[in-house]
């Protein structure tokens, strides 16, 4: 159904072999909005504990293209009644199209330093939305990178030589952007045996989804670490769908749950011992007070020709420029710092009878720090491993279907939703925090000994 030899395009990829796109995909890929993700890595400041952690959102957003198909293949393949009964052979490939162009596009509008620069996006308001895609108005308030990708993506299907009509380009923002609605090939109203809309969605931003799938296994190879590593094969191979109430949703094998369990630990060990390395977290604080004490200027604003300049590489530049200031400073020349505290919470993993963190901690080490006579930095970043919501199908959308677990019992199947089968999925639920506080390496002696004068009866004997 959907062999290579009818694309007639190809780029190598270290993790996933031959990459095959067709002459539509390559005009997308050959843009200079796509093109500009070569020039915005994917980890960010990772790169300096992780000296090969290099790649690119290119080579990710490719690698995501290229998985959204191949689920989309396998789901097919597992599920023969979605080309006996349910689609046409062109509805499906329009659909297969559609998902693997929002693999490509899903993070066409990452800022430079990715995550690092979420922060300084400019307001919503600001930029080219297509208003009348969206189920409810954009609320007021500080754009996303999704934002941008949806005004990114609409831009294609406008001007004089558009590479997308209006309905591949709506269709594409709804699986990028739940708020949007997508068109009625994919969402027929009042059809729910034809709307395919939420498989699709689930495809590329699920709780198995190819973002996932491919940032995982592509971040722990050029990091040089195994802890993103999982059976990607048997993953995909086991997934089909199933017609639910609202629609098409997507089904795991029960044989495949721990599969999917070790996927799901390989996202929590890739933020702890990657994403949010105690080294990384003190670089993106410094480039976020580079730009906001005025050291260097915000190089983005609403203007999607602007932003097609945003490189890290004019980021480095303005750094470079400014090094004799504090933050672009330590950012030029490369000065960690130590932590003198770190306090971890995530409620879903105490154990029975376990304390939680004394929330007045952080505030009397600083006051300590301070009254000493040291600048101490005070962090705290927060990451959720998992949506249970948009997992158990009660997200905002109007569309979420739960991913079912299949058993089989006296020859016949049985669903579970995917958060009732995985007691993992349930515990690791949870807005997970960190808090730390450092200081400079000089100030590093002092300001143990410092606290160890000021806590030293709750400090471990």
């Amino acid at each position: 159904m959907h062999s290579r030899s009818i694309q007639p395009f190809e780029v190598r990829c270290p993790l996933h072999g031959s990459v095959p796109f067709s002459e539509k995909e390559r005009r997308i890929i050959d843009h200079p909005y796509v093109q500009r993700l070569r020039y915005i890595t994917q980890l960010g400041f990772a790169s300096l504990v992780y000296p090969g952690a290099t790649h690119t959102r290119f080579s990710h957003s490719l690698g995501v293209m290229h998985l959204a198909g191949l689920i989309f293949d396998e789901i097919s393949a597992n599920t023969p009644e979605l080309s006996e009964s349910a689609f046409s052979q062109e509805e499906l490939e329009y659909f297969r199209s559609i998902v693997r162009l929002a693999g490509l596009l899903h993070d066409v509008g990452h800022p430079p330093f990715s995550h690092s620069f979420e922060k300084l996006l400019p307001e919503r308001d600001t930029l080219p939305l297509p208003l009348g895609w969206y189920r409810t108005p954009p609320p007021p308030g500080r754009a996303t990178h999704e934002d941008i990708s949806v005004a990114v993506t609409g831009s294609l299907a406008g001007g004089g030589s558009p590479l997308l009509n209006e309905e591949e380009a709506r269709d594409i923002c709804a699986l990028i952007d739940q708020n949007i609605s997508p068109g009625p090939r994919l969402a027929p109203p009042d059809n729910p045996e034809r709307n395919i809309y939420p498989l699709l969605r689930q495809i590329i931003s699920g709780e198995i989804d190819a973002d996932r799938m491919d940032y995982l296994r592509r971040d722990a190879h050029f990091a040089g670490v195994a802890y993103g590593l999982f059976d990607l094969p048997r993953l995909m191979q086991s997934l089909s769908c199933r017609l639910q109430k609202g629609g098409w949703g997507m089904v795991l094998d029960q044989n495949a749950l721990f599969t999917y369990e070790n996927f799901l630990m390989a996202r929590f060990h890739m933020a702890m011992q990657v994403y949010l390395h105690k080294t990384v977290i003190p670089f993106e604080h410094y480039l976020l007070q580079a730009v906001r004490q005025g050291e260097i200027p915000s190089p983005i604003s609403g203007s999607l020709e602007e932003y097609l300049e945003t490189r890290e590489e004019q980021v480095l530049a303005l750094l470079h420029k400014a090094r004799q200031k504090p933050w672009s400073g330590r950012i030029f020349h490369r000065r960690p710092v130590t932590r003198l505290l770190k306090i971890e919470q995530l409620q879903a993993l105490e154990s029975p009878g376990s304390k939680t963190p004394d929330p007045g901690l952080a505030a009397r080490v600083l006051q300590a720090l301070e009254k000493a006579g040291i600048e101490p930095i005070h962090i705290s970043t927060s990451r959720r491993f998992s949506n249970l919501d948009a997992v158990s199908g009660e997200g905002n959308d109007g569309a979420a279907l739960p991913i079912q677990v299949c058993s089989r019992l006296l020859a016949r199947d049985l669903l579970t939703p995917l958060h009732k089968a995985s007691g993992l999925l349930e515990r690791y639920n949870q807005l997970f925090t960190i808090e730390s506080v450092y200081c400079t390496k000089e100030d590093a002696p002092r300001a143990v000994e410092v606290l160890s004068q000021e806590f030293a009866g709750i400090l471990p004997r």
